[in-house]
């Protein structure tokens, strides 16, 4: 329902007047739209300060399949993690949660290009996908979420 495509169940645990005019309008008010997606994600345990995701380098013998099974859901301490094969890179050794390797296919793999790309998903990333649960949902929003913050930096 509204701009947030929200499900019932969801206007009523998340909807806020964000706007504070009195009602909560999720299909005219972008401040209450905003306000209550925010409150949908605080709410599936959103940190603030926390990342969503690290680049990640994967080992040669990276064990894929113990790396992949748990799909989006967070389950690996970074030490663990390593362990398997994958690093995540730029501070990620110190990321006090939990990981997901997240595969992200760009089309046939066999032709050259087109290899999988992979993170190193957060508790952050996780809790974009209890709003869709799609990890390249995920990606495009935190893609597009950076994009706004560069260009409203000037």
């Amino acid at each position: 329902m509204g701009m947030p495509q929200f499900m019932p169940s969801s206007w009523v645990r998340y909807a806020i007047d964000y706007d504070g005019d009195g009602r909560i309008d999720l299909w005219n008010s972008e401040a209450d739209v905003i306000g209550s997606v925010a409150n949908y994600f605080v709410g599936h345990g959103w940190q603030p300060g926390l990342r969503t995701h690290y680049p990640v380098r994967l080992a040669p013998e990276a064990q894929m399949d113990a790396l992949l099974a748990p799909d989006i859901l967070p389950s690996f301490s970074a030490d663990s993690f390593a362990a398997k094969g994958a690093l995540p890179m730029h501070g990620g050794l110190s990321h006090p949660g939990k990981f997901a390797l997240i595969e992200l296919q760009n089309g046939d793999p066999a032709r050259p290009g087109n290899e999988p790309e992979y993170v190193a998903g957060t508790e952050n990333f996780y809790v974009i996908t209890r709003y869709n649960w799609s990890s390249y949902y995920a990606m495009s929003v935190i893609d597009l979420g950076q994009e706004v913050m560069l260009a409203m930096r000037g």
